[in-house]
């Protein structure tokens, strides 16, 4: 065994760490959840589900003059769900990307990364589902004082091909996905334009693709105590089954802080749906919300996401939200929602309410240190008629959720530059 070169070895690696960034974070984040009419309405028959889920991250963090890098591993489980003394591997790559800084403006990025645009209703990493989501990529960005821009692609392949473009989970996931972003401050008025096409590989011809161009303007103005903001998309192009589509979506927002310890938040968001008394139509008029978070808008027991939570036939949800601050490590905020169809829905022949029901939601997060956070949350649902019809179920059954969440993250130095 030859010594010298190993100390030598280990005398450069620790001199580079030196002389760089280094950090290394674990996330530790248990769930305990009752479900009771979590995501759809109880029957008669129905009992409680009663479960704890875990997400558990290591992730180290690089950073280097004008090159950063970030991996990250993680394993998810729900506890109980590996046999004891059964050896099953469960953990995959949450991130693995480069960050290269080309000049004080530009900067290019590629890898396994997280992506997060406007208020994460369109593309988002997902942070409430405990395995996350993230994207292969490549984004180029320029940034200055008023100005933003970037530009992200992406081209999934399932194999190493020797021949063709076969994306083998085509029937799930997009093949292809472009993202163009452009924004504008004007003092205390912000002006995006967010542009994304995603691509879908066709049934048949795998070298065929049917395109999804998803276009909006994102409008805010903000002051040290309001805010209002306005959004406008539409949805053309192609589904996968060649289907046309025509479909809106918009969202109104005010936020106004009533005093250093209070703050509300109101606001209506349309997603058009399909009109079932158009029985000559062909196109698709569903708006769908693409990669975007499914647990922060719309209720948090999850009744409505995707098209088919609607049947279709989109959604309109009117909410009010309030948040009180006891303190700078502690506060509590309740919403209410007003659900309503955006457009008809036929059932027994007959076009159903389009009032779908009610939902109040409670979430409290206290922070006991910079490296533990407990949140603790509770959802009720009221349901109508035609909220049965669409989802099934009971109205008439208590319809609620409840969770306790703790995150644990703490984070160590190895190495800081000066």
């Amino acid at each position: 065994m030859k010594i010298k070169p190993i100390f030598f070895f280990v005398f450069l690696t620790v001199n580079f760490i030196s002389s760089a960034q280094v950090e290394i974070q674990p996330v530790i984040r248990p769930r305990f959840e009752l479900r009771n009419g979590y995501g759809t309405l109880r029957n008669d028959s129905t009992t409680s589900a009663v479960f704890v889920s875990q997400r558990t991250r290591l992730n180290f963090l690089f950073r280097k003059d004008k090159i950063e890098t970030k991996i990250s591993v993680f394993d998810f489980r729900v506890w109980g769900d590996q046999v004891w003394k059964k050896d099953i591997a469960s953990v995959g790559l949450n991130e693995a990307w480069v960050k290269i800084k080309i000049d004080n403006y530009w900067s290019v990025k590629f890898g396994r990364q997280k992506l997060k645009y406007d208020n994460s209703r369109l593309i988002s990493p997902v942070n409430w589902n405990q395995i996350g989501a993230a994207h292969d990529a490549l984004k180029i960005k320029y940034k200055n004082k008023e100005w933003l821009a970037d530009f992200l692609s992406a081209w999934n392949q399932s194999f190493q091909n020797k021949f063709g473009t076969d994306y083998a989970f085509s029937g799930s996931f997009y093949k292809t996905l472009n993202i163009f972003r452009i924004s504008k401050k004007f003092n205390k008025i912000s002006v995006t334009s967010l542009n994304i096409a995603d691509g879908f590989q066709d049934i048949i011809n795998p070298e065929a693709q049917y395109f999804r161009f998803t276009c909006g303007i994102i409008s805010s103005y903000k002051n040290e105590n309001f805010k209002i903001t306005g959004r406008v998309f539409s949805q053309t192009g192609k589904l996968q089954t060649g289907q046309n589509i025509r479909a809106f979506y918009s969202n109104l927002n005010f936020w106004y802080r009533i005093t250093e310890k209070m703050k509300i938040t109101a606001g209506n968001e349309i997603k058009s749906g399909n009109n079932a008394s158009d029985s000559m139509t062909t196109t698709n008029k569903a708006f769908d919300i693409l990669y975007g978070a499914r647990h922060k808008f719309n209720g948090r027991i999850d009744y409505f996401n995707i098209p088919s939570t609607t049947k279709g036939a989109g959604l309109i949800d009117s909410y009010l939200k309030t948040t009180v601050s006891f303190n700078k490590a502690a506060n509590l905020s309740a919403e209410y929602h007003y659900f309503m169809l955006q457009n008809n829905y036929i059932y027994n022949e007959n076009v159903i309410d389009k009032f779908l029901g009610q939902e109040i939601d409670f979430v409290y997060k206290q922070k006991f240190s910079d490296d533990i956070s407990l949140e603790t949350g509770y959802s009720y649902i009221c349901g109508s008629k035609s909220l049965e019809i669409i989802k099934g179920g009971n109205k008439n059954l208590w319809n609620n959720w409840f969770y306790v969440m703790i995150t644990v993250n703490p984070t160590f130095f190895i190495s800081k530059n000066d």
